[in-house]
C-alpha cells in the first residue's frame, strides 16, 4: 500500500509515553482536571542537581533565561547578577548561593533551547501533542516556597527531579484563561485545596487556570515544568486577524465614537455585519493554510550540524545517520509534489520520493548501505541531511 502523505508526520508519542499511562487517548482530549502518575519513570537524563551547577557556573548564563524568586517576588537584578563583566546581566554563582541558602527559589528559563536532553525532548513531546513546549526548572531549598497561590495560563506537566515538594491544587478561578488573563483576583482560602507530595519520578498535569502553590519538604526539590504553547480558537482568531486577505473592518470609525453613543454603536454595528458576511463566505480550507503559517514558526526548527554538514561534508556509504521523524511537523501531497513542514522552514520534494521517505521516517538509526538500491536515494538523503531531517554521527 502506497503510504500516505499524512502518515509521514504521524507522531510516535515516544515523550509524550513517559509522562501519561495512555497517550493516544491523553492527546486526542487534553484532560481538563489535573492527573497524577506516580512513578512515571527515570526523568535524570533530563535534568538535575549536576546540570544546575553546570548553568551557573560554566555557561555564563544570562538573561532571561534565569531568574530567582523570593517571598513571591523577583530579587532585584544587583543581587544576583555579576558586575563589571562584557557581559552585566550574567549569573553570579556566588550571590546566587547566598540566595539558595536564604530560601529563595532558582528557575531556569526556556531550557528547550540550553541543554541538549531537554531540547531534544521538548521537540520530540511537541511533535506528539502537535504544540511547542517551553521548560522551566524549579530549585527550591529545603522548606521553602517560591509563589504563593497563583494560576498559570498554560497547560503544565510538573516532573519531580530531586527531593520532595508538596502541592497544594484549588479549582480554577477562571476557567481555561487566556494569555492576556493573568492576575485575576484570587477567592478567599477556604481550606478545601487538594493536597499531594511530589516524589523523584512523579509526574503531575495541571490544566491551565488550576489555583496552585508549591512547597519544598525537608530536602531540597527541583522540578521541571513543561509548559505547552496556549493554542486556542482565540489564538487562532488573533492570527486570522492579523494576516487574511481581505478581512473586514477597514473602515475609520465615527470622531464621535467616544462622544457619541448612537454614533460608535452603528459603527459597531457596520463592523459586526461586515464580520458575519466574511465569516459567511471565508473558505475553511484558506483558514487553516494561513494559520498553520502563523503557528508553524513556533515550532523548533530540525537541528543543524554546519561544521559537521559544510565543512566536513564527507561520508560514505558505512556511515550512521540518525532519523528525526519528529522534525516533519506537517506532510502534504500538492499535485506532482511532496511539502514538508519542518518549523520554519520548509521542504519540497518529488511526490515519488513518499515511500522511500516513509520507510525511512519508521527508522531510529540506518547506513546508507543498508538501503534498498532504489533510484532517488542518494539525492533524498543529501537533501534530508542537509535540513536535519537525518543526522550523520560523529
Amino acid at each position: 500500500m502506497t503510504p500516505t502523505s499524512r502518515a509521514l508526520a504521524a507522531p510516535r508519542r515516544t515523550a509524550l509515553g513517559r509522562l501519561v499511562e495512555d497517550p493516544p487517548g491523553f492527546a486526542a482530549h487534553l484532560p481538563e482536571e489535573p492527573r497524577l502518575r506516580r512513578a512515571a519513570g527515570d526523568f535524570s537524563d533530563l535534568f538535575g542537581l549536576a546540570e544546575v551547577d553546570v548553568l551557573l557556573t560554566d555557561r555564563a548564563l544570562r538573561r532571561p533565561a534565569f531568574r530567582v524568586i523570593r517571598d513571591g517576588a523577583q530579587v532585584p537584578d544587583a543581587s544576583c547578577l555579576h558586575g563589571g563583566l562584557l557581559y552585566p546581566d550574567v549569573a553570579d554563582p556566588g550571590k546566587i548561593s547566598g540566595l539558595l541558602a536564604e530560601g529563595a527559589t532558582l528557575v531556569f528559563q526556556g531550557l528547550q533551547e540550553l541543554t541538549g536532553p531537554l531540547a531534544e525532548f521538548g521537540r520530540r513531546l511537541g511533535h506528539d501533542l502537535g504544540r511547542p513546549v517551553n521548560v522551566n526548572a524549579y530549585v527550591t531549598p529545603a522548606g521553602s516556597q517560591g509563589f504563593g497561590d497563583h494560576y498559570d495560563t498554560q497547560d503544565s506537566f510538573i516532573v519531580q527531579i530531586h527531593g520532595s515538594k508538596r502541592w497544594t491544587l484549588k479549582d480554577p478561578a477562571l476557567a481555561q484563561p487566556l494569555s492576556h488573563e493573568t492576575g485575576r483576583p484570587l477567592p478567599e482560602d477556604d481550606g478545601s485545596g487538594r493536597t499531594l507530595t511530589l516524589e523523584p519520578g512523579d509526574c503531575l498535569w495541571l490544566p491551565r487556570g488550576w489555583v496552585h502553590s508549591a512547597r519544598s519538604t525537608d530536602t531540597a526539590s527541583v522540578h521541571l515544568t513543561i509548559s505547552l504553547y496556549e493554542w486556542t480558537g482565540h489564538w487562532a482568531w488573533t492570527r486570522i486577524a492579523a494576516r487574511a486577505p481581505g478581512l473586514p473592518g477597514r473602515f475609520p470609525l465615527s470622531t464621535d465614537f467616544f462622544r457619541d453613543r448612537a454614533a460608535a454603536e452603528k459603527d459597531m454595528a457596520a463592523l459586526r455585519a461586515e464580520l458575519t458576511e466574511w465569516l459567511a463566505t471565508a473558505d475553511d480550507s484558506a483558514l487553516v493554510d494561513l494559520v498553520r503559517a502563523a503557528g508553524a514558526p513556533e515550532f523548533p526548527s530540525p537541528v543543524r550540524h554546519p561544521a559537521r554538514e559544510v565543512l566536513s561534508p564527507e561520508a560514505d556509504e558505512d556511515a550512521e545517520y540518525t532519523v528525526n521523524a519528529h522534525a516533519v511537523l506537517n506532510a502534504e501531497t500538492r499535485g506532482d509534489r511532496l511539502v514538508l513542514t519542518l518549523g520554519a522552514r520548509g521542504l519540497t520534494l518529488p511526490a515519488a520520493m513518499t515511500p522511500l521517505l516513509a520507510d525511512l521516517l519508521t527508522l531510529d538509526r540506518f547506513r546508507p548501505c543498508d538501503l534498498p538500491p532504489t533510484p532517488g536515494t542518494t539525492a533524498l538523503l543529501t537533501r534530508l541531511s542537509a535540513e536535519g531531517v537525518i543526522t550523520r554521527s560523529h
